[in-house]
This record gives C-alpha cells, sequence and structure tokens, in this order.
C-alpha cells in the first residue's frame, strides 16, 4: 500500500501542472490524442467501435484500431464514473490518470511473482524497483501517456503471475491425465483454475497489442524448453500439456472474433500451432520413454520435426511463412524502421538512463538464476529466465522494450 502511494505521487502529483494547465488536459505525445479520439467513440457508441477512421492512413482512411481493449477499458470506466453521461472533461480527465492507475497495479502482480519465485522479501524490493526505475517503464506509465502500452505491461505481467502458480502447482502435485480422467479435482482444481486465468489474462494483453504474439513466442519458448529438460530428467511432462494447450486455447477463441475466421493468417497460424505443440511433444515424448529410447534422441528428433514442419509450410504458403519469420525483425529492427526513435537499439547510455544499476547488476543475476534453476531443477524459476532473457534480446533489439524489461531487471 505504501509503494502504491508512492507510485501514485510520483506518477500523478509530480507531473500535474504539466498537464493540467488552465482547464485543458494536454495529453503526452501524439498517440494518446489518437486513442483519445476512440475513446470519445466508445463512449457514445458503447462497445462499438467505428470500423473505419478517415482520419488513419490521410488522405483515404483506414480501418479502426484492431485491437482495441485498452480503449474498451478507458471507456468502460468513463461511462461507470459518470453514471453514463459523460461530459468531455469527464472523458480527458479518466484518460489522462489510467496509465497512473495501471502502472501502479502492476506492482500487485511484481510483489506476487518475486514471492512465488524467491520468498516476500524479494517481492517487496522488486515491486520498490519497479516504482523508482525511470526510462520507457515510467514515462508510459505517467499521467497524461494515455496509450497502450502501460496496459501491455500489466496484462503481460498479469499473465506470466498466474503461468508461474500454475506451473509450480501442476508439477509439485505431478498432476497428469490419469488425475483429469478420475475427476481427482482436490489435486487439479488450483492448476487448472491458475491456467484458466493465465489464458485468460494472455487473452487480454492479444487484444490489447497488435504485436502481442512476443508472449505467444516467449511461453512457446519456455514450454520447449521445459518438455526437453523433463525428459532428460526422465521426469513426467503431461502437466506442461495440462497447462500449455488450455493456456493457447483460451487465448486464441478471446482473440477470434477480432480476427474472423475467413483466412489462415499469420495470428490464427501462430496461435493454432502453439495450442497444438503442447500435445505434440507430450505424445512423442511418452512415446521414446514407453521404448525405452535413450533421452537424447528427443530433442534431436524434435530438431528434425521442426525442420520438416518448417519445410513442408514454406512449401504450403510461402507468403505466411515470410510474413510470420518477419515478425522476429522486432529482435533487430532495420532500414527505414531506424527512423523511429523508440526503435533505435539499447546503447549502454540509453541503458543507464532507463534503469541505472540494475541493468548492469541484472548480467549477475542471470548467472545466479540459471545456477539455481539447474540445481533446484525448477521449472517456474526457468520460465522467469526464459521471459527474462527474450525480454533482454528484444530490449538490445529495440529501446521502446524497456517498459517490458523493467519487470525483469527489478525483479
Amino acid at each position: 500500500a505504501v509503494l502504491c502511494g508512492i507510485s501514485l505521487y510520483i506518477r500523478i502529483a509530480l507531473p500535474h501542472n504539466q498537464i493540467f494547465v488552465n482547464g485543458w488536459v494536454w495529453f503526452r505525445e501524439t498517440d494518446a490524442y489518437y486513442h483519445l479520439r476512440n475513446i470519445e467513440t466508445l463512449v457514445h457508441n458503447f462497445p462499438h467501435l467505428n470500423s473505419f477512421d478517415p482520419y488513419w492512413l490521410y488522405p483515404g482512411g483506414g480501418a479502426g484500431p484492431a485491437r482495441p481493449f485498452f480503449d474498451w477499458l478507458v471507456a468502460a470506466i468513463i461511462l461507470l464514473v459518470s453514471r453514463g453521461a459523460p461530459t468531455q472533461h469527464t472523458i480527458e480527465l479518466v484518460g489522462a490518470y489510467m496509465p497512473a492507475i495501471l502502472g501502479t497495479l502492476t506492482l500487485i502482480p511484481v510483489y506476487f511473482i518475486g514471492k512465488e519465485l524467491f520468498n516476500r522479501w524479494v517481492g517487496i524490493i522488486s515491486a520498490a524497483l519497479v516504482v523508482i526505475l525511470p526510462g520507457e517503464f515510467l514515462n508510459r506509465s505517467l499521467l497524461g501517456f494515455t496509450d497502450h502500452h502501460v496496459a501491455e505491461i500489466l496484462f503481460s505481467t498479469v499473465c506470466v503471475l498466474f503461468l508461474i502458480i500454475a506451473i509450480k502447482r501442476a508439477r509439485e502435485r505431478e498432476i497428469s491425465f490419469g488425475h483429469i480422467l478420475s475427476r481427482d479435482w482436490s489435486t487439479i482444481t488450483k492448476p487448472l483454475v491458475y491456467t484458466l486465468l493465465a489464458g485468460v489474462f494472455l487473452g487480454i494483453y492479444l487484444l490489447s497489442w497488435v504485436g502481442g504474439l512476443l508472449f505467444v513466442f516467449i511461453i512457446f519458448a519456455y514450454l520447449v524448453i521445459q518438455f526437453i529438460v523433463d525428459h532428460l530428467r526422465h521426469k513426467s511432462n503431461e502437466y506442461l500439456c495440462i497447462v500449455g494447450t488450455p493456456l493457447f486455447l483460451i487465448a486464441y477463441l478471446m482473440l477470434l472474433p477480432r480476427l474472423g475466421v475467413g483466412n489462415l493468417d499469420m495470428n490464427h497460424a501462430a496461435m493454432l500451432v502453439a495450442i497444438v505443440t503442447p500435445i505434440v511433444l507430450g505424445v512423442i515424448s511418452r512415446f521414446m520413454a514407453g521404448r525405452a529410447l535413450k533421452p537424447v534422441y528427443y530433442p534431436l528428433t524434435l530438431l528434425a520435426l521442426a525442420g520438416i514442419g518448417l519445410a513442408a509450410f514454406h512449401a504450403i504458403n510461402p507468403s505466411l511463412f515470410q510474413s510470420m519469420f518477419s515478425q522476429f525483425s522486432i529482435f533487430a529492427p532495420t532500414g527505414a524502421w531506424l527512423t523511429v526513435l523508440e526503435m533505435h537499439p539499447l546503447t549502454s547510455q540509453i541503458a543507464w538512463v532507463n534503469f541505472t544499476t540494475s541493468f548492469f547488476i541484472s548480467f549477475i543475476s542471470f548467472a545466479m538464476l540459471i545456477y539455481v534453476a539447474i540445481k533446484e531443477k525448477s521449472a517456474d524459476k526457468t520460465l522467469f529466465l526464459v521471459w527474462s532473457i527474450i525480454m533482454l534480446i528484444a530490449v538490445l533489439g529495440q529501446r521502446r522494450f524497456g517498459y517490458y524489461y523493467a519487470v525483469n531487471a527489478a525483479l
């Protein structure tokens, strides 16, 4: 509560006079005004958005927002606060305050991630660091920065929190398909509830940002690594199937109304692959264990199947294949993308401005984390490690991802 109070003071009280000036609300950066226009439309036509925006791609116009959850959320709160009759000032007031509130709410999942992975004090110190870290996260959670970035951080962090708890509980209880078939609710209820919550927040995250496949990739990469680790250690990995497939399925079903069911595009393909992969990995692992084949054959088999699958995918639909793999350019943008300031690669100077000492200390922490994850054979710490490494690669490629990495660096 104290840390949340300090966070609100930094994010609301300190910049207050820069935003509220002579009865006007001066929003930060241009995208805030774009979101405000969408929010105004929603407030007067809730829950319907404009399907066409005449100001988008001037002079011809373009489609309305593709992933509008942030705008929906703000519009719903405006209608709630104003009892269905908002003034223009109320719309702007709530819009200006939302980033600071969402940024402060991020402390809660950060605290619980620290507590679940290590202990309560780690959670408290991590939350305190998130409050005071300068740079991208602070900037995007300030009063008046009415953009979806702060919502991305909150929803992705909550998703990871519930996934960590789901993996931890599922592994502790060694849940299997046998528990589900025998309806052993006392064993499977908690892991399944946390999986459901992780899936819901992954879906909300995907509805908040068009580049949300980044977190699908992070979770996908973790599951593949953990399947291999468990198989090499002769451990059951059925719990990964039970958590992984429902997680992606729930998120996909939430996203489906925005994607439509007409053609198979990049988002459909990526989500369907993510849904099916845990089952395939589980079946192959069980088959090889049943035949008493050497564990080292498992990663080699997966590598061969991945190569065959990618070659077949390229042959069937080369344009979709190229579209999916072009998404990895976010880790190393080139050409015209570098005219956008936030897409510049991270330098040591920018890292210091964004994170101060925590960025450089985090490299020592990575070495300690790898040691602890191997020693404890901990699936939840492995998830944290994979999440942090991929976010580090992302922020090294684009400085904008500093608003994500602030959470990892603090932890």
